[in-house]
């Protein structure tokens, strides 16, 4: 197999001309010369996860191999700098955030842990080390070793790191934790043998610099601290935050500036109820000590603005978006949830409504996504919310019900809440005899089946029906509305017809 990459690029026998080959050039923009107080302002875009010691390598541009080398160590509530020296990155740079890859020369741009070292003796270092032996190999053969430390005779594209040793070039060596636990799952092709290594010489991806500075980090590094390396505008940013806080936190757990954009704001503090944000290109994040600290984004964001944001009815985020079926998004808040269906919009589902399109199945049910929000103003203090399957209705005295099909359609041609029935005090009722289907409301009743379709049953007629068994009676369903005849008002049934006297209050039943 062709090699892929390749970190100690030149041959021993070339190591006496590299320093006059490969002189810095001059900066291509403005170098930052002081990272651990950018570190402690929150001003840089990857997180030090609140390391002991974190090492920043950064290139005026994307394009340029000549670093600056700062060594950062945690001091109070931020870090001081221990050291600064000069080294390199790829032959050509970096590469933008989670882009490396073989055969690119480009350094990895981000910020990862230093777990494992190398060498030819082990220098005192609190890190995994392996002593290089003439069978010690790094994985580049895509397989189960792929960036991995190994022993044994290696393929093509393994590295052997007793040959580049005895270059002068992995004398000692940090293992950059790129594309390899504990930092990433591995991806094979995406880069391997990435080390903070000796050498001082341009590479295929790695850090190289003096063996001293290279020695000295070994000997006062400890699992977990971690080097931040890239570009200076893609590593550091003018706007402050907490370098340890919850929004520093979140904004690299949900991937950074690949993910959320740069930052855009200083981290804001005194919002609602003890809460912070802060606001990036594609986005916000927001912190709650109550609900937590979340991404807000997109058209849910947009709606979720729509109602004042932390300030509004909802509050803050207590989820971020969640992909749910057929493509939509959904993320919840401390009094409710919107929710993004495509076609049918973004809208807010909360209180006793949500709670009764919930027992359906929320968005997986027979109702499927809202597509209106909550309707106030309606009759009794009602409250209404339409959904792809159907409606919802709320009053004080009702409680929520869920109205839908052929009943609902019934219900719409007598005006709905405004109509004779007035709301649901149930919802449909199913499992009836003969496949029938019922609801009941404030002043009546509908019911439907196949054979009978939908019928309203109420007053003095629905009276002597009930003391007949309703449908399970003689009579069985209704098969009409009830209707006026010759002065009375009669409605018909499956088994017969009950006809109401109004001058007289008597009510008669009469068989088929």
């Amino acid at each position: 197999m062709i090699r892929r990459i390749l970190c100690a690029w030149f041959l021993a026998v070339a190591l006496a001309a590299v320093s006059l080959v490969f002189a810095i050039p001059a900066e291509a923009g403005s170098q930052v010369h002081n990272p651990c107080q950018r570190l402690s302002f929150g001003q840089v875009k990857f997180p030090s996860y609140a390391a002991n010691r974190v090492t920043f390598a950064t290139a005026t541009d994307r394009s340029q191999s000549a670093v600056l080398i700062t060594g950062c160590v945690r001091s109070g509530s931020g870090y001081v700098q221990e050291w600064q020296t000069t080294g390199f990155a790829g032959s050509k740079g970096f590469s933008a955030q989670n882009l490396a890859w073989e055969d690119t020369w480009k350094s990895p741009t981000g910020s990862f842990s230093f777990t494992e070292a190398l060498g030819r003796s082990n220098p005192g270092t609190a890190l995994k080390y392996y002593t290089v032996n003439p069978d010690s190999r790094w994985g580049g053969e895509h397989g189960p070793t792929y960036n991995q430390y190994f022993e044994g005779v290696g393929g093509e594209s393994d590295e052997n790191l007793w040959t580049f040793m005895n270059q002068g070039f992995y004398e000692q060596a940090a293992v950059i934790n790129w594309n390899r636990y504990p930092d990433m799952p591995t991806v094979q092709g995406a880069s391997f043998a990435i080390f903070f290594h000796a050498g001082n010489v341009p590479s295929a991806g790695c850090i190289s610099t003096h063996l001293g500075t290279v020695t000295q980090l070994l000997k006062t590094n400890r699992p977990g601290d971690r080097i931040i390396m890239g570009a200076v505008e893609d590593v550091f940013t003018p706007f402050s935050s907490s370098p340890f806080g919850a929004i520093t936190n979140k904004y690299a757990a949900i991937g950074g500036p690949a993910y959320a954009g740069d930052p855009v704001s200083n981290e804001m503090y005194g919002l609602r109820n003890g809460g912070a944000g802060q606001a990036f290109q594609y986005g916000s994040i927001y912190h709650s000590p109550v609900s937590g600290t979340f991404f807000s984004t997109g058209v849910i964001r947009s709606k979720w603005g729509s109602t004042g944001f932390e300030n509004g009815f909802l509050g803050y985020p207590a989820s971020d978006e969640v992909p749910m079926v057929r493509g939509a998004l959904g993320q919840a808040y401390q009094y409710g949830s919107i929710y993004w269906g495509g076609s049918t919009g973004a809208h807010i589902s909360m209180g006793a409504i949500r709670a009764a399109w919930g027992a359906t199945g929320y968005e997986r049910g027979y109702l499927g996504y809202p597509t209106t929000d909550e309707i106030s103003g309606m009759s009794q203090g009602g409250i209404g919310q339409a959904y792809e399957g159907g409606s919802i209705y709320f009053t004080p005295g009702t409680g929520a019900h869920v109205s839908t099909g052929l009943i609902r359609s019934k219900w719409a041609s007598l005006g709905y809440e405004t109509g004779v029935l007035g709301y649901p005090v149930t919802d449909e009722i199913r499992g009836m005899v003969n496949a029938g289907v019922g609801q009941v409301y404030q002043n009546g009743s509908i019911y439907y089946s196949p054979a009978s379709g939908a019928h309203v049953s109420m007053g003095a007629i629905r009276g002597l029906w009930a003391q007949h068994g309703y449908e399970k009676g003689k009579l069985g369903y209704p098969i009409s509305d009830e209707y006026v005849s010759a002065g009375a008002v009669v409605q018909n049934y499956q088994g017969g017809t009950i006809t109401w006297f109004g001058s007289s209050g008597n009510v008669a039943f009469k068989s088929a």
